[in-house]
């Protein structure tokens, strides 16, 4: 039986905010890896500043389009759910129309706080800053319950990482074990996103999937983040064999919510 590619579970679109990829070129590339499936998690985050929806309509006119023109490849439907606080009650309204395959949780704001940018962490301290973040992490997988994947739990981290080199992830193991152990007990995923690792040392993502392993966790997404041709399935090679070293033997996926997985 032919072995198919694992997908990207982690990409935009021009239907993001922040990117202006067209569809069909994704589709070519995923085709030519010989993906069975591909996806996109388009941005829907009302938090600082002007928010990002989807136009759905557009959207669910464009996949059915592409799905005639793709028979070979199952195209499935996702979105980038950004936590934030005041909204979480009411986001869901906002992608009740579509019948999503998986919603992956990220969390890149609080109250003025743009984890983003470095000016945040100089104004408010690195290490209180990076504590307000986990913390914040905390919240949304504890209050918000309609996901699968927590996408890049070191987003916040590479940000201070970037501004001061010196920072270690290992500082905040005890925050780090009360996520995965709120992730394990809701049954959900940790994504390894291989845009955010490849800002920070190797060391880095081996400890943390080091620690994730050993408090209990096994279900990994892998995922690009790409907001460009170029980056879709970035470094999947290299990042498949450190998780594979680390102890894990499949990766997961997802088709209406249901869990798959992937050997490596």
């Amino acid at each position: 039986m032919e072995k198919f590619a694992l997908h990207d579970q982690h990409v935009h679109s021009h239907y993001s905010a922040d990117s202006c990829q067209p569809i069909i070129p994704y589709l070519n590339k995923a085709r030519e890896l010989n993906c069975r499936y591909f996806i996109t998690t388009d941005h829907i985050d009302f938090s600082l500043g002007p928010d990002w929806d989807i136009d759905v309509k557009s959207y669910l006119e464009e996949i059915k389009q592409l799905q005639d023109k793709y028979p070979d490849i199952k195209i499935l439907k996702g979105v980038e759910v950004g936590y934030f606080k005041k909204n979480y009650k009411t986001i869901k309204s906002h992608y009740q129309d579509i019948d999503l395959d998986v919603i992956n949780l990220s969390v890149h704001f609080k109250d003025d706080i743009d984890y983003y940018n470095p000016y945040y962490f100089k104004k408010y301290g690195l290490e209180n800053t990076l504590n307000i973040y986990f913390e914040n992490i905390l919240e949304a997988i504890t209050n918000f319950d309609d996901f699968q994947v927590l996408s890049h739990i070191d987003y916040g981290f590479k940000t201070a990482y970037l501004y001061d080199s010196t920072v270690k992830i290992e500082d905040y193991k005890d925050i780090l074990v009360k996520i995965f152990k709120v992730l394990i007990a809701k049954n959900k995923a940790l994504e390894i996103n291989t845009k955010v690792q490849s800002f920070l040392p190797v060391e880095h993502t081996i400890y943390l999937l080091n620690l994730y392993h050993e408090t209990g966790g096994r279900k990994l997404t892998l995922s690009s983040d790409a907001h460009q041709l170029e980056f879709y399935r970035y470094r999947f090679e290299k990042y498949q064999k450190i998780i594979k070293d680390c102890g894990f033997n499949y990766l997961c996926y997802f088709i209406k919510k249901e869990e798959y997985h992937y050997p490596i």
